[in-house]
């Protein structure tokens, strides 16, 4: 008989997956709060069958653009160039030639298929005038390449806008919308948001804003702005600053006037929020509804940043556990901004601590992020991850940016289409709690209109082992039978996992290794 070697046995073990035991309990008694149904959102992707519920129109190009003539400019992105990309190469408009047409048709698109719209309108000063192409240096603003923009018309409306007039009124922009399309109440578009990214205006449109952004600029603009928005449309909501990033929160990178106004201030954010809070004190009149930022996650793994999309196993292991700087209180990530600190993120309670500090009753909105790898299982469990701690943390809009790969649709579809017939994940968010929140993540539901159903989305983030998940539901409500679905490494695709039942409410149920699994409990 031929024995094994040492060397062999080893190799032969270690190849092995091993299920390690681990305790999950839900408490669907034990009620957070409602989910948002906004956090299910786009930018200007096709939804395709995800379930979006919001798509957002947003990003550069929206800072140059001419509702007037659908001009934008590209910025930095690509060569400065004035045309029409956003409306007939982008978005394949069959309007372009109208006024608002590339705006008419991204609308139209998100009406038919039940999604709300959020709507960038400008507020840096200038738009395209043109889309005769690359904008040169001696050509910045102003020059005949660009218009002036100005927030509130003294004079009546048009809906025949004249393309030779020297002005583009920004109210004027809403009031065609709400005339072609009727007003937020009636059904037209809900939600406004006041330019894009506006601490980097410098250096992504420097034709159009070649200074640093300050912050008396951002108030009064945005007080203008929100001001003409809402003479247009008093139902609307009005979204801001839509900051781009850490230094954007803390200084609005690094401001003329940041360090001024931040001692006493203490960051940007905390600025813009009691400012625009002075502004509703002071006129009966609330001009901010929700406090907009985006969120690129600097977290890295192996000396790479997330977003890079590096699929090594440290990079994998860092953008697992990136989710967790959106709330974690012992959660310190490897990035330049925790080394700054010195302390965890925590993201969501730190700007929810702001607004209940500055501005009560202002929401709070995510409307770009990405955590990389979307063709890769890593990066679709750490957006499942990501729209978990939205819902259970009072989120009220999240849109992801970027292209759309089969792992970031598998993302958003377990929450929205989970069965290819549209059912969802409950709208109430109830208490959850795994043994190890390094290894695993979990979130549950109930539902207003489906009483009796509990959904459990529970996330293996071991890149090598299973879990022995033991599950127990604790209430007075008893759970039959669960129904289970999910994506792992293997494949993208939702598929069907077999069904089971609950002994006293419990039952055992075995989560592959780097995995996403929907528990429907009934």
């Amino acid at each position: 008989m031929k024995l094994f070697s040492l060397s062999l046995l080893f190799s032969i073990l270690t190849s092995l997956t091993f299920a390690a035991e681990m305790n999950f309990l839900i408490i669907p008694e034990a009620v957070i709060g409602p989910i948002s149904p906004y956090i299910y959102g786009l930018n200007d992707q096709n939804p395709s069958d995800m379930g979006a519920t919001i798509r957002r129109l947003g990003g550069n190009r929206m800072t140059g653009y001419n509702w007037v003539n659908n001009a934008s400019n590209a910025g930095s992105d690509y060569k400065h160039s004035s045309d029409d990309w956003l409306c007939k190469e982008h978005l394949l408009s069959i309007h372009c030639d109208e006024p608002a047409g590339a705006i008419f048709d991204f609308v139209g698109q998100n009406q038919k298929a039940g999604m709300e719209s959020l709507i960038t309108v400008p507020m840096a000063g200038y738009v395209a005038a043109d889309k005769n192409g690359e904008v040169l240096e001696t050509e910045k603003a102003p020059s005949p390449r660009w218009k002036p923009i100005n927030f509130i018309k003294k004079k009546p409306y048009s809906l025949t806008p004249n393309t030779q007039d020297k002005t583009v009124y920004e109210d004027e922009f809403v009031n065609y919308l709400v005339q072609k399309l009727h007003s937020a109440s009636q059904g037209g578009v809900k939600f406004y948001v006041m330019d894009n990214e506006p601490d980097l205006w410098s250096e992504t449109h420097p034709r159009i804003h070649p200074a640093k952004t300050t912050y008396a600029e951002m108030i009064n603009k945005s007080e203008l702005l929100a001001s003409g928005i809402l003479k247009a449309d008093p139902t609307a909501m009005i979204f801001g600053p839509a900051s781009y990033g850490w230094s954007g929160f803390l200084s609005l990178q690094a401001a003329p006037d940041s360090s001024k106004a931040n001692e006493k201030a203490g960051t940007f954010l905390d600025y813009y929020l009691d400012q625009m809070h002075s502004l509703e004190v002071r006129d009966h009149k609330r001009l901010l509804h929700v406090l907009d930022i985006h969120w690129y996650p600097e977290a890295q793994g192996g000396g790479k940043r997330i977003t890079e999309n590096d699929i090594t196993p440290a990079s994998i292991e860092a953008r697992l556990q990136a989710p967790r700087s959106l709330w974690d209180p012992s959660y310190i990530e490897k990035s330049w901004i925790a080394d700054s600190t010195k302390q965890p993120i925590r993201l969501i309670p730190w700007l929810q601590d702001k607004i209940t500090q500055h501005y009560p009753d202002t929401k709070l909105a995510v409307t770009e992020y990405d955590y990389g790898a979307g063709d890769h299982i890593s990066g679709g469990l750490a957006m499942a991850d990501a729209l978990g701690v939205f819902g259970k943390n009072g989120v009220f809009m999240s849109s992801y940016w970027g292209d759309l790969k089969p792992y970031n649709k598998a993302a958003l579809q377990i929450y929205r289409n989970y069965d290819g017939k549209n059912s969802t994940f409950g709208d109430i968010a109830v208490s959850a709690a795994g043994e190890d929140i390094s290894q695993t993540s979990i979130y549950a539901a109930t539902d207003r209109k489906h009483l009796g159903v509990l959904w459990i989305l529970v996330i293996n983030k071991n890149q090598q082992n299973s879990i022995s998940g033991k599950f127990k539901v604790k209430g007075t409500t008893v759970y039959k039978t669960f129904a289970s679905y999910g994506f792992n490494a293997k494949s993208a695709a939702i598929t069907t996992l077999p069904n089971g039942t609950l002994n006293e409410n419990q039952f055992n149920y075995n989560l592959a290794p780097l995995s996403a699994t929907l528990l429907v409990c009934q």
